[in-house]
């Protein structure tokens, strides 16, 4: 009896409390994710055992000289030393991983994983690693709530939405974009859409929000006082024709992102066997990266989340389109460095500052052409920014309005809008996986990526079952056919005896039976497969009143013919 109520789940409040606890945590390890990353960046860059940094604004040059060199490099061996020792779910960007829990594992996360993944990310990327802090504290608040629907015995169904309240929470803290992280959620994570889900969910990451903004700022991620119109202002319609083709270039860019990640991961898994080696060999390249582009550009620009040279973009600080685009490359190549070498940090942020470069140079490149052109320059590189995450991860809705929140530039909502779509579509077309269900494709686990209709959830027993049995009593002879046996006596259910497809001399009630459940027409579909599942049962029997099993009541009868069916009619719709 406790195995069926633990089955059944917790009440929505319940349900309510625990994703506000969630929250709770997100928003707390989101603040002191940012603190290790402070403290460790300060320490290899600046020499100073300090806790605050703002990755907004640029690191001077530090007392180390040349021998910045090898912050990356120290940063690998303590990132690899974790990674293979505790927890290797640390390893690379977490989302796929947890995904990869969602949909194979029931949900479970281990604890440790939340401790290890916060302290890999911060030293990768406060070390210098091209890599964002998105997915580590996505990781940490999932792996929260995995922990905690274990501690209350939740099933599966309900411990996967603490997971998507914690994921969702902590993305929100991060960017100051709750609603970004209510969409991350849905369109990436949760397995369906309603009040049980959203409830806890929406509570989480709202909490979330509430803590990252007491502890860290209520200002928008990128605080560009000139983005901040209080009126609306309408983009030129003819203007608008101009993101379509900036829409196809993103799209390029997505799709070469997505290939060159694991194409690194791969080659250097075939050149080099040992991890300690092959992660400091990354670091080394990407050490001298940022160690020249200190010495000729004047700013490290590529390292860590790069957010520092965004700012420079969106303020108008570099307006020089081909530096934009060499920005692009190494920024490109820093990542695929990073992480296909082994590091531990999401690709959100590289995948911003991607598109930022890249649609604040053509977007210089459209003003050369069309002098008389109103469309400011941060309007084409918000753009690139949201499509860039859109296209790269699949999350449209997620990259349209949490790119919307970090900026606040009314102007760019439907210049958004359009080059997003068209760049999350031709990569979709060149690249059936993103970047993160690629990375679960290569070890043979399949994830849907894009929201369905729960039409089955929304189904009662009455819209599947069938007709299509027959009635016997006990002393009856088997009889060949394709319909289950539906067999009573005097009245009285007995059982259930599966089609027959040869004859028997045998009685009816001497054969084996199915197990069986019994529900009312009304029954949700979804709740009555997972009720069979739960008792081992292959046939359910619709009956008026379930509790008195009188086969006069008998409406009707579910199996595997019809459940197949059923399933079949949701396809064509899908």
């Amino acid at each position: 009896m406790a195995d069926r109520k633990a089955d059944d789940g917790q009440p929505l409040w319940l349900m309510a409390v625990l994703g506000i606890l969630v929250g709770v945590v997100a928003g707390f390890g989101a603040w002191i994710f940012r603190l290790l990353i402070g403290l460790v960046h300060n320490l290899l860059f600046l020499g100073e055992p300090q806790l605050y940094y703002d990755a907004n604004l640029h690191t001077p040059a530090g007392p180390f000289g040349a021998a910045i060199i090898l912050a990356p490099v120290i940063g690998s061996v303590v990132v690899t030393f974790l990674v293979k020792t505790f927890a290797p779910e640390a390893k690379g960007h977490g989302v796929p991983e947890v995904m990869d829990a969602i949909h194979y594992n029931d949900g479970r996360i281990r604890p440790q994983v939340a401790v290890v993944k916060s302290i890999a990310s911060a030293v990768s990327i406060g070390s210098g690693g091209s890599v964002g802090r998105e997915g580590p504290i996505i990781q940490i608040g999932a792996a929260f709530g995995s922990t905690l629907g274990a501690i209350f015995r939740l099933p599966p169904r309900q411990k996967i939405i603490l997971i998507c309240a914690g994921a969702g929470g902590g993305i929100a803290a991060t960017f100051n974009a709750p609603l970004g992280g209510v969409l991350f959620a849905i369109e990436l994570l949760l397995l369906s859409v309603n009040a049980r889900s959203l409830l806890p969910v929406a509570l989480g990451t709202m909490t979330a929000t509430y803590i990252g903004r007491w502890l860290l700022s209520t200002h928008p991620s990128f605080d560009v006082p000139d983005l901040v119109i209080p009126d609306f202002h309408l983009v030129q319609g003819w203007g608008l024709v101009l993101f379509l083709p900036l829409g196809l270039i993103m799209g390029l860019v997505c799709w070469i992102f997505v290939r060159g990640i694991y194409w690194a991961e791969d080659r250097f898994d075939n050149l080099i066997r040992n991890d300690y080696l092959r992660h400091a060999l990354g670091m080394l390249a990407v050490g001298v990266m940022i160690w020249l582009m200190l010495r000729f550009a004047g700013n490290y620009y590529i390292q860590g989340v790069g957010y520092a040279a965004i700012m420079d973009i969106l303020q108008g600080a570099l307006s020089d389109p081909l530096f934009l685009l060499l920005l692009f490359v190494l920024k490109f190549v820093a990542t695929c460095l990073t992480l296909g070498s082994g590091g531990s940090g999401g690709v959100f942020s590289p995948s911003l500052f991607m598109g930022a470069t890249v649609g604040a140079a053509f977007g210089m490149g459209c003003h050369e052409l069309f002098p008389a052109l109103a469309i400011a320059i941060p309007v084409f590189a918000i753009a690139g920014m949201a499509a860039a995450v859109g296209g790269t991860t699949g999350a449209v809705l997620t990259a349209s309005v949490m790119v919307f929140e970090m900026t606040l530039d009314q102007r760019a909502i439907l210049p958004i809008v359009v080059t997003v779509v068209i760049a999350y579509a031709l990569r979709k077309y060149l690249s059936p996986d993103s970047i993160y269900t690629l990375k679960l494709r290569r070890r043979g686990h399949v994830v849907p990526e894009g929201l369905q209709a729960a039409v089955d959830d929304a189904r009662a027993v009455r819209h599947a079952m069938s007709d299509r049995y027959r009635m016997a009593r006990p002393d009856a002879l088997a009889v060949p056919g394709r319909e289950p046996v539906v067999v009573e006596r005097d009245g009285t259910i007995v059982g259930v005896v599966p089609p027959l497809p040869d004859g028997s001399s045998r009685p009816v009630g001497d054969l084996p039976m199915a197990r069986l459940v019994f529900v009312p027409p009304e029954a949700p579909l979804v709740a009555t497969q997972r009720e069979m599942h739960r008792e081992g049962a292959d046939y359910a029997l619709v009956l008026k009143a379930p509790g008195q099993k009188r086969a006069a009541d008998i409406v009707g009868i579910l199996g595997p013919v019809e459940i197949a069916a059923c399933t079949c009619r949701t396809a064509r719709l899908l």
